[in-house]
């Protein structure tokens, strides 16, 4: 599958993910310094049904939404604005480029990326109730003007049934280090050792977007870019390369997602479809960078 299909077939929730060409099914079990259930990256029936709608999202002005966001989230302090330090960010110019996203169009995603960095950009976050009152949102955005962005903001919300509402406290604010192994010493409980001892809160195995073995290291958001540049320095740079390093907004009490006729506390189908549309509209918004929601990724 070419890098635009996978683009296009991002999945939206909590922490992003995506959604990889079909494979063997491969489980790979999470350990975890906290009791919490584990969670399998893109296997999971959030990701599932975001699937099924990913055909609806070719539309040329969501792309490049996406696109440009991909952009930004990757020059978040402290990962490099060069590409030729940053991976990462080069490979999501390279897909912007390969998407068809205009050379004005990528700087302007690397200058308001910039601006948040060095405080001329704002970074706001509206908390908010989609249609039925059980799926909970946190909208972040990077703006110049709060005023401007909050009254879009509303609009989109109110013209499809949802509405601001304080749901901040259903969430944690977390650092969120995302690593592949790459050495022959690197595995979990290499990684454990060095991560608790710098002040890690959790260690997570996840199946990344290719299938391939990920790490995911949560962190108290003061000690964010103290750890990555830990991780990403030598000796340790040798076993893992950084995939990402940001603030993330992680459901401290997830919202299971119920299957077809299934009964209980949770979301039905049709109603993560709906909060799916939702996210789409907010997030094709010039100046929203990632909706978070509080749906499992279970």
């Amino acid at each position: 599958m070419s890098a635009l299909s996978r683009t296009l077939l991002r999945t939206i929730a909590g922490p992003s993910r995506h959604i990889a060409a079909p494979r063997p099914h491969v489980v790979t079990q999470c350990r975890c310094l906290s009791a919490s259930t584990p969670s399998l990256s893109g296997h999971n029936r959030w990701s599932k049904i975001r699937h099924k709608k990913g055909a609806a999202d070719t539309a040329r002005g969501a792309l490049f939404s996406k696109l440009s966001r991909d952009i930004i989230t990757c020059m978040r302090p402290p990962a490099s604005s060069d590409p030729a330090l940053n991976s990462r960010l080069a490979t999501a110019l390279q897909r912007a480029k390969e998407g068809g996203l205009t050379k004005a169009g990528i700087e302007n995603a690397m200058a308001r990326a910039r601006a948040a960095a060095d405080g001329s950009g704002q970074t706001v976050v509206y908390d908010a109730v989609a249609p039925g009152g059980k799926v909970a949102l946190l909208v972040e955005c990077l703006t110049p003007n709060p005023s401007r962005t909050v009254k879009r903001v509303k609009e989109i919300l109110s013209k499809n049934g949802a509405r601001t509402s304080p749901v901040a406290f259903l969430f944690d604010k977390k650092g969120l280090i995302t690593l592949e192994p790459t050495g022959p010493e690197a595995g979990y409980e290499h990684l454990f050792e060095i991560a608790v001892e710098g002040g890690a809160e959790d260690v997570r195995e996840v199946e990344g977007e290719d299938g391939s073995l990920e790490f995911e290291v949560y962190t108290p958001p003061s000690q964010l870019s103290v750890l990555t540049s830990l991780l990403t320095s030598a000796p340790h740079s040798q076993h893992y390369i950084l995939q990402s390093s940001e603030l993330a907004y992680v459901p401290n009490d997830p919202l299971p997602v119920l299957a077809e006729g299934e009964e209980g506390e949770g979301a039905s189908e049709e109603t993560v479809m709906g909060v799916l549309k939702l996210v789409d509209l907010l997030e094709e918004e010039g100046d929203v960078v990632k909706v978070w929601t509080n749906l499992a990724d279970e």
